[in-house]
Order: C-alpha cells, then structure tokens, then sequence
C-alpha cells in the first residue's frame, strides 16, 4: 500500500467521527480569538514570521472531539495538529480535502519531506518535515519560483512555526493576489539552528544598535516541484455583492464575496468624499444555522493596494464546507485614518505631539548617540491587546522619509494593566523635530451591528 492508499484509508478512518464533531473547531474559534491582527503593510503582517510562532497545539488540547477523532489515526493527527489554529484548514482536513505530495530528498545527513498540500484559487499551504541524526534544530529558509524556474511575483510567502522538532509536521502559506498556477518549484535552504550565535549586547540601547550576526551557514539545499491537482484549484467562488452602506459616517461598498476552502476574501471600496481611510473592520459573518466565521487571526488578515492607504480586502475564516445557503456580513467596530492626519508632526525635544491617534500618549522622548528612543503608551483592546501605533516611516523636516526598521511592544507597569508601552527607535535621527504616519487616528465600536446581506 503507497502513501497515497494508506492516506484515503486512513482518511475513512476519520470520517467515522461522532457527530458531535461538526463544526466544533469553527465554534471553539469563535470563543477562543486570543491573537488578533497586530498591523499590516500592504497586506503582510509586521513581523510575519513572528506571527507564526504562537504555540499550535492549544486548539487541539481544546477540542476533545476533534482531538479523540484525530487521535485514531497517528498521520492525520499530526496534520490536525499542524492546522489547529486554523478553523478553515481544520474543516479542510476533516472533509478530505488535502494532496498528498509524498516527496522526499536527503543531503548531508538531512532529509525533507514534502507531504502534503492544501491548495485552492488563492492559497497554497505546503506541509513539511526536516529530519536529521546530525542536526537537533533545522530551520529553513524558503523559495517559490514557477515550474520551470522563473521567479514569480503577486503573493506573499510566510513561515509556519518556529523550533518545530525534527521529524514533525511544519508549514508555509504562499497567498496569490490573481489565480493559483499549476504548480510551483520551491528551495529550501536549511540551517542549523542547534549552536545560535551568541552576541555582547552594546553599550548603546539594543533597540537602536542592530546587533551583527555571523551569517547563517546552510547545510543542505533542496528543490521540490509541486504539481497541483486541477480539481482544487479550480475550487471557490465569487459573489457579487456591490451593497453600498454607512459606517461612522462614511460610505463603504461591499464589492464580492470570494468563498475558498481556505479561507474568506471580503473586497471592500470607498466613497472619494469620504474624510477617512478604513485601516480596519471587527466583524464576523453568520450563516442561517447561527454558525458564525470570525476573521482570520493568523497570516494576512487584510490587504491594500501601493496607491491607496485604504485596506481594501479582509479575510474571514471560511464557510466552505458548512454548506451555507444564507451569509450575513455584522460589523461591530472599525478604525479610520483621517485624511487630514495621514502624518503628525512630534517636537522630540520637548516630547510633545500636534495630534496622537485616539488613546495614545506620548510619553518619553530619549536622545541616544545614535538616534532616538521615543516610548508611547496606549490602552489595550479587549481581545487582541497589543496592536500598531505608527507606520513604518518617518520624516525629516525636508520631507526626507527614513525607515523603521524595528520596534519594541509590552507591557506597561506605569500605566497599569490595561494599557501597554511601545518604543519606537529613529535610527541616526539627530533633527529635533520628525513626522510619522499614524497607523489609525481613531477607533469606533457599534453598540448595533451594521449588517450586508452577501446572499
């Protein structure tokens, strides 16, 4: 029996589950959104990668039926166990739809496999193993090109999980603007991890100072080519929805619906006269049956385009497989960037601000030999508590721009539990005074839900 045989086998397997079983992932998710969308450029969380790290097993342990049905089948729970955090992913595994890729290449004492893929018209999720007799911590270094070789644009690619043991399931998501190709070729450079290099911290403040690392030496290279099944990627749908509504004041349209077994595109537009660029929606949809779809909290959660500050499209756990006749859209909150405020002037000498977005203060500007240090504190939201103040961006009185290249977010003993602290470094910034971009200005919750019906 090939992998493949025992896969399906194993597969009728699962679908033996108590009944109990449907949709409990989709309802625990809704109870358990315990990280939220900390910022997004352009559609790419700040700090993606890190994103990922989050501990995957929480679900799992969460769900005793979800975990006793997957428990049955050692293979399939390892792959439950991979896409725990992901309601979509969960439903898609449960209803088989999952490709066995089965491919596997040893070098220098290192194996690869690639298992598996979840793919559909937009997302690809690649679920890997990296083993090794030589090396304890393997961590790899990715690449997607086309399938003769050429480099590809319009998608994103993220990291899975961080410190995954040898011979466990780990993943990367590549999410495409347009439609899925065929197949990809993907590279994977892998380092050991095992032996981090160790560093002084300067004299100077750390988060002005990078650090110099030795670079990472590979000990092993491989390339996969992945063909994809045509029947998934053919698989979702679009709904018209063009629904014109008022939220906070402004004119938004609720453009389509793209409904993959991965996830939900929800492709919004503005009004021009509108005073304000929406940065972000708290929502969620609900079916018919009262089965509700909260956004998605891991990986890209909303997306912009180069020309606009607007985020435009927003990703919604999916409903698939719930097989919903009726979907309605309910949005609880939002946050604006007014036009007029798209970038504040800071007095760093005298730790003032012409304009600060909506509870935010500024608290500590510190001049360092190599920049500054500037500290502001805000209140925490209910869920997701910590989340982006400013851009990545500042600028000088001449309107030179300067990149961000860090930052560092925690908690905050001065201002009491409710409220965290981030230090902002302006890196070999010797002006007195600078510009920055406000992430939002202003926050808005709905005591009555505004609602579109999608169909």
């Amino acid at each position: 029996m090939n992998r493949k045989e025992e896969y399906l086998q194993l597969m009728d397997e699962l679908n033996q589950a108590p009944p109990e079983l449907a949709y409990t992932v989709q309802r625990a998710q809704a109870r358990l959104r315990t990280h939220k969308r900390l910022r997004r450029f352009l559609g790419v969380p700040v700090g993606s990668a890190l994103a990922f790290f989050l501990s995957f097993t929480l679900l799992v342990n969460l769900l005793p039926t979800f975990a006793y049905a997957c428990g049955r089948v050692p293979v399939l729970r390892e792959l439950a166990k991979a896409v725990a955090w992901s309601a979509s992913l969960s439903a898609a595994v449960e209803h088989e739809y999952v490709q066995p890729i089965e491919q596997e290449q040893t070098e220098n004492n290192v194996t690869a496999r690639v298992e598996y893929v979840i793919v559909d018209q937009k997302q690809l999720i690649i679920f890997y193993s990296l083993d090794s007799g030589l090396y304890e911590h393997l961590e790899i270094m990715p690449e997607l090109r086309s399938l003769g070789g050429e480099s590809m644009d319009g998608f994103s690619l993220m990291y899975g999980n961080y410190g995954v043991p040898n011979g466990e399931l780990n993943y990367l998501t590549a999410d495409f603007a347009d439609s899925m190709p065929d197949g990809v070729q993907l590279t994977m450079q892998v380092a050991d991890y095992s032996h981090e290099v160790d560093y002084e911290e300067p004299e100077e403040s750390g988060i002005l100072t990078q650090p110099e690392h030795e670079e990472m030496e590979y000990v092993a290279e491989f390339t996969f080519s992945l063909h994809f099944d045509s029947y998934y990627t053919a698989q979702g749908e679009r709904i018209t929805v063009d629904q014109d509504f008022r939220v906070d004041g402004q004119t938004l349209t609720l453009q389509e619906a793209e409904i993959y077994p991965t996830h939900i595109r929800l492709n919004f537009t503005d009004d021009p006269e509108n005073t304000a660029w929406l940065k972000d929606l708290e929502f969620y949809l609900e079916n018919e049956k009262g089965q509700r779809f909260e956004p998605v909290s891991n990986g890209v959660t909303a997306t912009g385009t180069a020309d606009s500050p607007m985020m435009d499209s927003f990703r919604v756990e999916s409903s698939f497989f719930a097989n919903s006749e009726h979907l309605t859209l309910h949005i609880t909150g939002a946050k604006w960037l007014d036009k007029e405020r798209e970038k504040v002037e800071l007095n760093l000498r005298e730790c003032t601000a012409e304009f600060l977005p909506q509870g935010v203060e500024f608290i500590r500007s510190e001049e360092m030999k190599n920049g500054w240090i500037l500290t502001f504190r805000a209140p925490k939201q209910k869920e997701s508590a910590f989340y982006q103040l400013w851009s990545q961006t500042f600028y000088d009185a001449q309107g030179r721009s300067y990149d961000i290249r860090s930052w560092s977010t925690g908690i905050d003993p001065e201002g009491g539990e409710d409220t965290f602290s981030q230090e902002i470094p302006l890196v070999d910034c010797t002006e007195d005074f600078v510009w920055l971009e406000p992430a939002f200005t202003r926050m808005e919750t709905f005591a009555q839900p505004v609602t579109v019906e999608i169909r």
